[in-house]
């Protein structure tokens, strides 16, 4: 496990513009090591799915439309790189929004069970995960997951994931 920065980039949802933020970081030497992409209209349309099964909707129905509206011109990019100062700067320079934060990096066996190991031990620490993505191909042996819990998580958590 090692601590990581992680970039997130809000960018415009149309073709090509994934294609685009890959050629600044391409130009900056700068490479992806993970990465994840959300739709932000998704997004929202599960929060209003949730809030509306758990009985936990407070805003109007219309609110919730305003803001699907709005989030359908934009999808959230987080990036793992090898370089995250060079990264952000050609972002930025760029014109992207970005925003930095540390997350939690694994390398796992890549077999069976593993994240579930991650997951039973943060639970155990009463540490609650934010977000998952990671990557892997059957026929290699480690896999790689980023992991975003609370900062204030992490010096507790370290002993207890260290052997992992």
């Amino acid at each position: 496990m090692d601590k990581k920065i992680q970039l997130s980039v809000i960018l415009t949802n149309a073709p090509g513009q994934l294609s685009k933020l890959c050629d600044v970081l391409k130009a900056s030497s700068v490479n992806i090591l993970a990465m994840s992409i959300q739709n932000a209209k998704d997004s929202v349309k599960e929060l209003y799915n949730m809030r509306e099964k758990t009985g936990r909707r407070i805003a109007l129905a219309e609110s919730y439309r305003g803001i699907l509206k709005d989030s359908s011109d934009y999808s959230l990019i987080r990036l793992l790189v090898d370089k995250p100062t060079e990264a952000e700067k050609a972002l930025v320079k760029a014109d992207h929004l970005v925003e930095k934060e540390q997350v939690l990096v694994f390398r796992l066996v890549n077999q069976p069970g593993m994240l579930g190991q991650v997951a039973k031990r943060l639970g155990e620490a009463n540490v609650n995960i934010d977000y998952i993505y990671g990557s892997a191909m059957e026929d290699v042996k480690e896999s790689i997951f980023v992991v975003h819990i609370a900062e204030t998580d992490f010096d507790r958590v370290k002993d207890s994931l260290k052997d992992l």
